[in-house]
């Protein structure tokens, strides 16, 4: 049996120890039949995107960015919803221009993405995509997940619906910000209305770019 995943998209901690001793894994088949094989090369996101994603989660990961270079993740701050929205359309109108074929703008949870969904809608005209536990199958252009259902699905572009402490803050939610953060192959934005999560504010500020208004 070959059991593959990224430890650093476990959301349930019992699923980090797949190796050890008491794993179901290791009872099954045995200390001596069970062997973990760490992949560690990247190939999805460019080493910008890589560099900044690795250095959200707590465990000081060794993943190996292939060398594809681009622009740096950019964190957007807004005063308030309205004003977030409004640029979050600006945004997406600009990465589609540049020719990217797939965009998403990921939230946390599935009622967060109905109301981006609806108050992204209102703004213009531009056709989006809302992804749901329903959907069987989707197409290429701009598209609004929650995170838990964009595991799994890369795109050219990730815009970060809400990354506030409201949004992420608990221990649980770090690998779930991971996760909607390395969705993105060339173009990483992260936006908030308030202060930014503890994740992000113990980051680097090398690693990214802050908008300018």
């Amino acid at each position: 049996m070959t059991v593959l995943g990224d430890f650093g998209q476990a959301i349930f901690t019992q699923s980090t120890k797949l190796h050890e001793s008491d794993s179901q894994l290791v009872r099954l088949y045995g200390e001596a039949e069970t062997c973990l094989i760490r992949l560690v090369r990247s190939y999805r996101s460019t080493r910008e995107i890589v560099e900044f994603t690795k250095t959200l989660l707590s465990d000081k990961s060794e993943i190996v960015p292939f060398d594809r270079s681009g622009p740096k993740p950019l964190l957007v701050k807004l005063e308030d919803e309205e004003m977030r929205d409004a640029r979050i359309r600006k945004d997406i109108a600009a990465l589609k221009a540049e020719g990217f074929d797939s965009i998403a703008v990921i939230t946390k949870t599935a009622a967060e993405s109905r109301a981006a969904f609806e108050s992204l809608r209102e703004q213009g005209s531009e056709a989006l995509q809302l992804i749901t536990k329903e959907t069987v199958t989707f197409e290429k252009g701009v598209m609004v997940f929650p995170v838990y259902l964009a595991k799994g699905v890369e795109f050219d572009a990730v815009l970060i619906y809400e990354a506030s402490p409201q949004a992420y803050s608990r221990d649980n939610d770090r690998k779930l910000l991971y996760t909607a953060c390395t969705r993105a192959m060339h173009r990483l934005h992260v936006y908030t209305t308030d202060d930014w999560s503890p994740f992000v504010q113990a980051l680097s500020a090398d690693l990214y770019e802050r908008a300018a208004y």
